[in-house]
């Protein structure tokens, strides 16, 4: 078993209350949101480099949108 395989397996048993049922894409996620301190500019910058090595650079492009707009409309108030 790798390094990542068992922090998978030792985050499933500490946060889950039923951890056969989690799955390693959750447990991940639960691994970055911590490790990232809950940041969500350096959650999305994540996402985005993970996108763009497996190829989905049309999506990320999307997606990125997105976040800068989020980004714009909280600066003026008209999102929370």
């Amino acid at each position: 078993m790798n390094a990542l395989q068992q922090l998978i397996k030792q985050t499933k048993e500490k946060y889950f209350l039923q951890p056969a049922k989690a799955t390693d894409e959750e447990v991940l996620g639960v691994i970055i949101s911590q490790y990232l301190k809950w940041n969500g500019e350096k959650i999305v910058n994540t996402f985005s480099n993970a996108l763009e090595d497996a190829n989905f650079h049309s999506f990320n492009e999307l997606m990125l949108d997105c976040w800068d707009n989020t980004e714009k409309r909280k600066k003026i108030g008209d999102y929370k």
